[in-house]
């Protein structure tokens, strides 16, 4: 069985932006009630996932504001690393 507990969550290059936004979303509303470090990392993933699509965030004050969101995820999930191995 797959250490991560939301393996659904996963990205395919099938998906468009607006479902990786909706599960974006979905993920921070599972992180606030369980602090993971899978979920934190997903975020993340998704996050860089609607980056990477061309054209579709064309304001680059939107573009730096989720380049700053993806690294303040980094850190939660590196933070979450942590505390999960002092307990």
């Amino acid at each position: 069985m797959s250490p991560n507990p939301y393996p659904f969550f996963t990205i395919s290059e099938k998906d468009r932006p607006e479902q990786i936004e909706l599960r974006t979303s979905m993920l921070i509303r599972i992180y606030l009630k369980d602090k993971n470090t899978f979920v934190a990392e997903a975020v993340v993933e998704h996050i860089n996932a609607i980056l990477s699509f061309p054209g579709f965030i064309s304001d680059i004050k939107h573009r730096c504001a989720l380049r700053r969101l993806s690294a303040h995820w980094s850190c939660l999930a590196w933070i979450e690393t942590k505390h999960e191995c002092i307990n």
